[in-house]
């Protein structure tokens, strides 16, 4: 299995938290920003591209098992309709049991 090298999420979160004008990052590094940028732009890049760790975020983790487990937005969403719209939590209650024991596992 080859390493992941690059995140193209949290890079692209990370250009743009050092007011980089990026517009998308693909998985194979390339980034494309939405004008030239100046010498200052191209050395904070670099320096943001060098130090980017492509593990994933403990959000992305999180989510990543919530798929696993078989809760999508979809089935979030019907159980959410049914508490809300319906009065029935059935749904939105055993969702939110398997949440908190991935949460548990997953800090």
């Amino acid at each position: 299995m080859t390493e992941i090298s690059i995140n193209p999420v949290k890079l692209h979160q990370e250009l743009l938290n050092a007011s980089l004008p990026v517009v998308s990052v693909s998985s194979d590094g390339r980034v494309d920003y939405s004008r030239e940028l100046t010498s200052t732009e191209k050395s904070t890049a670099s320096q943001v591209i060098e130090a980017h760790d492509p593990a994933q975020t403990t959000e992305e983790v999180r989510i990543e098992a919530y798929f696993e487990a078989g809760i999508t937005l979809q089935s979030m969403l019907f159980a959410l309709w049914a508490k809300v719209m319906q009065d029935d939590p059935a749904s939105a209650d055993e969702i939110q049991t398997v949440l908190n024991q991935i949460n548990v596992l997953i800090n």
